[in-house]
């Protein structure tokens, strides 16, 4: 009857273990659903505002680059412009600098940077 009784208690026990675990898997489920949920809420806005946001810069690239739109620029400022005949010469005042490197500084550089500098 001893026996019994402690093998009836083994197996409560590990009813109850069993039970509360899958409680706790559940719930811990659940949790986890909810917060991808949300994350999946969070990602979905910022996906729609990029959208908007590249539309909007699509937009603007093609509107600044029409020539509608710089020709009325340029009428509004009064900037008169002609074509250049083959014989002028055009001065660029915002030239950039060029940047020449000796042979000194290319070897502070190390070996890769000389692999990349040859020729410019």
């Amino acid at each position: 009857m001893e026996k019994n009784r402690n093998n009836y208690c083994q197996r409560m026990l590990a009813l109850i273990f069993a039970a509360t675990f899958t409680a706790v898997m559940y719930v811990n489920q659940q949790a986890l659903i909810y917060q991808m949920g949300l994350k999946l809420k969070t990602n979905s806005d910022i996906y729609t505002k990029l959208v908007d946001h590249n539309k909007i810069l699509v937009y603007n690239v093609l509107n600044l680059s029409s020539p509608v739109t710089l020709e009325r620029r340029l009428l509004a400022k009064e900037v008169e412009l002609s074509m250049p005949s083959k014989w002028h010469v055009v001065k660029n005042d915002h030239s950039p600098k060029k940047v020449v490197l000796n042979s000194k500084e290319l070897a502070k550089k190390g070996p890769l940077s000389n692999l990349f500098a040859k020729g410019r």
